[in-house]
């Protein structure tokens, strides 16, 4: 009998593990350097609270039975299950925010019915801002965002921002009964069918002038001015001057072409109430997130809600674009402690003890066969190890350096 994978997961071998823990790791010293503290979340939720916020299908979920009635899922996201952690413990006031959290962890996302065979396990490391409001909240995050991305020195990488307070917004112009195609559209980028909705020309005009406000951020936000339907909607400036705000604020501190606006970019749910973003790095989207101000009020008790903003990192779409950055190997600071006789067994295993501790910084390993010397020195320079500690005796050690 062959013993396979079930379909959708992956191993994780060692190199794997250690380009993650790479990534991982810079990435985590951001956060705690911006005064992020980590969360751990469990793996399995009631599959109410993962679909609560709207923004995750009941089919999108892989789901168990619990005990007695209760319907149990693998969480598909982190956002939800923190909402609902810290939901009960902020109160009804804001005293206690903002609360600035991170997590590290696997997701799982059911295959469609009739879909590819795909992945079912992913892994993420990302951020909540919860209680956070404003131009500071929204601008500490897209700065945290670009923080990460130059700190794992990813390559070529555009942040695309939208707004999605705002083009929900300015969708309420058209008629009613066409505003989900008009958004499903805008969604998908799907100009065609938008050319040839049944609506006047007048909002048609209107609806392909929002589906082509995107570029260059200034260049976006001079157009935006000049659209007289959007400049004469005193609704909307508020939101408008935020986005200027926000972009002002980029500019200052990071490289102004790294950000393109995208009013288009929104989603075809009302899960996101502000801001929507996500990174782009070698055609592969690496990040995403938004402001989200109605989801803790879902699993608040008394329905007070807290306006929150976030985003993840996808390691695995990280790991592709940073390939030829990574580590090749494992440890690259390794010692080899080989006996040079076979009374030598116990002494090896003392001068290994003695070492890691000299070293606890260094992986110390023992050569597990008696070798010839070259032997040795060949299978060691082919792992990468740069020492050798050849035991002569119970109190002798010879160090052999291979670089």
């Amino acid at each position: 009998m062959v013993h396979q994978l079930p379909t959708g997961a992956r191993d994780l071998l060692p190199l794997d593990v250690v380009q993650k823990r790479w990534i991982e790791s810079r990435v985590q010293k951001v956060f705690q350097a911006w005064g992020y503290q980590r969360i751990i979340t469990p793996t399995l939720e009631r599959l109410e609270t993962l679909v609560a916020g709207g923004a995750v299908q009941p089919e999108a979920v892989i789901q168990l039975l619990g005990n007695g009635t209760d319907v149990l899922g693998l969480r598909p996201e982190l956002t939800a299950s923190i909402a609902r952690a810290y939901a009960t413990r902020l109160g009804s006031d804001r005293s206690s925010c903002p609360q600035r959290l991170y997590y590290n962890a696997n997701v799982f996302r059911q295959i469609p019915a009739g879909g590819y065979p795909g992945q079912q396990e992913y892994y993420q490391t990302g951020v909540e801002l919860l209680g956070g409001a404003g131009l500071l909240a929204d601008g500490e995050i897209l700065l945290l965002l670009a923080d990460c991305l130059q700190q794992v020195e990813l390559p070529a990488w555009k942040i695309i921002l939208g707004d999605a307070g705002l083009t929900s917004g300015l969708l309420n112009s058209f008629p009613e009964q066409y505003r989900d195609k008009i958004r499903h559209c805008l969604a998908h980028l799907d100009r065609i069918t938008l050319e040839n909705l049944p609506i006047s020309d007048e909002a048609r005009s209107r609806a392909l002038e929002l589906l082509d406000l995107r570029g260059a951020a200034p260049d976006v936000l001079s157009r935006l001015s000049s659209l007289t339907w959007i400049a004469e909607s005193s609704d909307r400036s508020t939101e408008i001057n935020h986005l200027k705000s926000l972009v002002e604020l980029w500019q200052t501190h990071m490289p102004p072409d790294a950000l393109i606006i995208d009013l288009s970019l929104i989603q075809t749910f009302d899960y996101y109430t502000g801001i929507v973003f996500e990174v782009v790095s070698d055609r592969r989207v690496v990040a995403q997130g938004g402001r989200y101000d109605r989801l803790l009020g879902i699993y608040h008790p008394q329905g007070v809600s807290f306006p929150s903003i976030g985003f993840c990192l996808n390691l695995e779409d990280l790991q592709k674009v940073l390939l030829h950055n990574l580590p090749t190997r494992g440890h690259t600071n390794t010692c080899l402690v080989a006996p040079s006789a076979t009374n030598l067994v116990n002494a090896t295993f003392s001068h290994a003890a003695s070492l890691r501790q000299q070293f606890p910084q260094q992986a110390i390993e023992i050569e597990l066969e008696f070798r010839s010397q070259q032997e040795v020195r060949d299978r060691a320079r082919s792992r990468g190890i740069q020492q050798i500690a050849w035991v002569k005796g119970e109190d002798a050690i010879e160090m052999e350096s291979l670089l």
